[in-house]
């Protein structure tokens, strides 16, 4: 009878500022935490990454849209896991979100988020990153 290894177990390593701000570039979406009515609330976002800090597109119909109409402290999250072994990243980054308002920017901005079907982009927000922690988790 042949002999059976277990395989290594998965290792998990810390990412480096630099790293993780890289890896939200690979992913479009993400989620986003902040206070509503005194308790917190998360959605689903389009993100992308613009010049080291994170630009959302946000629904105008939404109580994150109406807390952004001057910086506030948020929370982001975004990752790319694989369901079936559990191995990949995860990124947060803690800052103060608040509207992009230049014409110009907005306007690339635009262009380069991809709205959630059936979920328009009213507002563009800017997160400029203050905390930005990460992890990979892969096989050996």
């Amino acid at each position: 009878m042949p002999h059976r290894t277990t395989p290594p177990p998965p290792v998990t390593r810390r990412l480096s500022r630099s790293e993780s701000l890289r890896l939200l570039r690979n992913v479009s979406y993400g989620r986003i935490v902040f206070i509503s009515r005194a308790l917190p609330a998360i959605r689903l976002i389009p993100h992308v990454m613009d010049d080291g800090a994170l630009l959302t597109g946000l629904p105008g119909d939404t109580d994150l849209a109406a807390l952004l109409t001057k910086p506030a402290p948020v929370v982001y999250e975004a990752d790319l896991l694989d369901p079936a072994t559990r191995l990949g990243w995860s990124v947060t980054l803690t800052g103060r979100a608040g509207p992009l308002t230049d014409p110009d920017e907005l306007g690339r901005a635009m262009t380069r988020l991809k709205p959630w079907p059936g979920r328009p982009i009213d507002l563009v927000a800017r997160i400029q990153p203050e905390l930005v922690t990460g992890f990979h988790t892969f096989s050996p």
